[in-house]
């Protein structure tokens, strides 16, 4: 998430064409946290990133341009995503949600070995299940540098703790899902 001072002045002043920007920038990238990370459906997933580009309108008025844009963002985000798995204690933990998908046949091409694709499915499917066993932070840990390819900097900044810090957490992250992998075989 890297955006320009003007570009940010523009969203502090609440210029509708930057949020628009904003929400085209980031949508993506909040929607895969939120589906990685807490295995929600996508109904509730599209719901609680609604309810943040709401607030997120409302706390960047108060964005201080001496801290990290990204760090503040995803502060707000987090916040937000606690807020609302307080207020939905019975929120439903889903893996996929297969309506969306179309039938497994049509998706295979003829050449496309089958094989294959159940292994890679089934070693997607043991990690799922070893991250849902994860701690929140180890997941956004390995989430932040894994999925959204962020050195361990930005993660210090978003997650406001030293890059030390950053390290030994993510390396612990590792050590429990790989245990976790390897306790599955």
């Amino acid at each position: 998430m890297d955006f320009d001072k003007e570009f940010i002045e523009q969203l502090v002043k609440q210029d509708q064409r930057a949020f628009n920007e904003f929400y085209l920038k980031t949508v993506d990238m909040f929607f895969r946290y939120i589906h990685s990370n807490f295995f929600v459906s996508k109904e509730e997933a599209e719901d609680i990133i609604s309810d943040f580009y709401i607030k997120r309108w409302d706390a960047v008025k108060r964005y201080d341009f001496k801290q990290s844009f990204s760090a503040f963002v995803w502060t707000v985000f987090k916040n937000l995503v606690k807020d609302s798995f307080k207020k939905q204690k019975d929120i439903s933990f889903s893996s996929f949600d297969y309506e969306d998908w179309q039938s497994f046949e049509e998706n295979i091409e003829d050449d496309f070995d089958i094989f294959e694709l159940l292994e890679i499915d089934f070693q997607f499917k043991q990690i799922e299940d070893a991250m849902k066993q994860l701690d929140l932070e180890s997941r956004e840990l390995i989430y932040l540098k894994f999925i959204e390819e962020k050195n361990n900097t930005e993660i210090a900044d978003i997650l406001q703790i030293s890059n030390d810090n950053v390290r030994q957490k993510l390396s612990r992250a590792l050590k429990k899902l790989k245990s976790l992998l390897t306790n599955d075989t």
